[in-house]
């Protein structure tokens, strides 16, 4: 009798200390800083307590000797600036500045382990840092998804051993962006991402500009800028906290607070923060409770609703046939046909609704035919689903196309 009660005591005990250490992990974000508060060189992995604003000491050095200094130049100093926590399978995904590797930190053991060399095939890293990795997040799907700088590439990677890498291509500005661009360098560059549960990514750049990204059709709405922030502060690494609500970001060069904001209204306030750092990215396993945009869906933007019979068959890719340009800026594109059999393809451009817009019957005699697609003048700005079929009436490709 004692020793069941004794057993259940413990067992009890057990449950709440695992429970205790689970709810604290939640609020556990992880940050890239210097060994010196205001120093620059991003190589050292911290955590920071967002309900305490208390920073850790270091838990783990990212990069070695050899990766510091770049084609043997100590003067070019390489850093992370991407890390992204896999909560699932307790690793910490990160990738340097200036080295096209993939890697993580087993947080088990603390040992880095390389994923994948030349991970996105993007070297040597431009001079203007266009084609730097500076944004990752890990879905709640498990995939991993890495943003350049500029908007380019939007390179998605799988959280199994030997992950398969996609370049998944461009960003596409919104119709209703006007000169607020998401490739545009002065204000679109930097910061870091973080998803919903909704299929949306989040990019907050450097300048504090907020853009909302549809995975599926990769177009991105800016919703404003950051407001209550001091002038000096830019925003380099970004966090959902514990409440999947509000979202923490940090600075590399302003070390006055750790802020947090609402998606929302896009107003900060400061945490209160102990004795903050510089710091070069945020990374937690949180994911940010979706935003209901009622306007958006009326308006036709990126959470324009697509019938069922166009999401199945939205994306149905091929290697033998390229759609160019995408997006649209002049109502006309090709299709490129590589290497087809020849033969008959008749291809059908629908609007979002389903509505056929145009169809344009071709016929690919030879390898790399071309045909040129043109919509009526009247087309309207906003996402539309071109499908190819064959003779037989077998759809062989069919990809989402932007009209700007």
């Amino acid at each position: 009798m004692k020793t069941n009660l004794l057993y259940k005591i413990f067992f009890t005990g057990a449950i709440f200390i695992t429970l205790s250490a689970q709810s604290q992990s939640d609020n556990i974000t992880y940050t890239v800083t210097d060994s010196v508060r205001n120093g620059v060189r991003w190589n050292y992995l911290r955590s920071i307590d967002l309900r305490r604003g208390v920073y850790s000491n270091i838990l783990h050095r990212l990069l070695n000797t050899n990766d510091t200094p770049v084609n043997g130049n100590p003067g070019f100093i390489n850093g992370v600036a991407a890390i992204a926590h896999d909560k699932k399978n307790k690793r910490l995904y990160f990738t340097p500045m200036l080295l096209d590797r993939l890697s993580y930190v087993d947080l088990r053991t603390m040992r880095t382990i390389i994923v994948k060399n030349n991970f996105t095939g993007l070297m040597p890293k431009a001079a203007d840092q266009s084609n730097v990795i500076t944004r990752m997040v890990i879905t709640a799907d498990d995939f991993g998804y890495a943003l350049t700088n500029d908007g380019m590439h939007l390179v998605r990677f799988s959280t199994k051993n030997n992950p398969v890498v996609t370049d998944l291509g461009s960003l596409v500005d919104a119709p209703d962006n006007n000169e607020m661009s998401v490739h545009n360098a002065c204000s679109s560059f930097g910061g870091d991402i973080i998803s919903d549960d909704d299929g949306h990514l989040y990019l907050i750049t450097s300048r504090n500009h907020v853009f909302k990204i549809k995975i599926r059709t990769k177009v991105a709405k800016y919703k404003g800028t950051i407001s209550g922030l001091p002038e000096t502060f830019t925003t380099s690494g970004v966090a959902v906290d514990n409440s999947g609500n509000r979202i923490a970001i940090v600075s590399s060069i302003d070390s006055s607070d750790v802020y947090t904001f609402n998606i929302r209204n896009l107003q900060a306030r400061g945490l209160d923060a102990r004795n903050p750092w510089f710091a070069a990215d945020l990374a937690n396993g949180n994911i940010l409770r979706s935003e209901r945009d009622e306007n958006e869906e009326e308006e036709g933007g990126d959470e324009q609703r697509i019938p069922e019979m166009i999401v199945t068959a939205d994306r149905l890719l091929n290697d033998s046939i390229q759609l160019y340009p995408n997006p649209v800026t002049s109502n006309e594109f090709k299709i490129q046909f590589i290497g087809k059999i020849p033969g008959n393809y008749t291809i059908d451009v629908m609007d979002a609704k389903g509505q056929l817009v145009i169809t344009k019957n071709v016929n690919a005699g030879s390898k790399n035919s071309t045909a040129t697609v043109s919509l009526p003048e009247l087309t309207s700005k906003g996402i539309f689903i071109v499908r190819i079929t064959d003779k037989n009436n077998k759809a062989v490709f069919s990809e989402k196309v932007v009209v700007q």
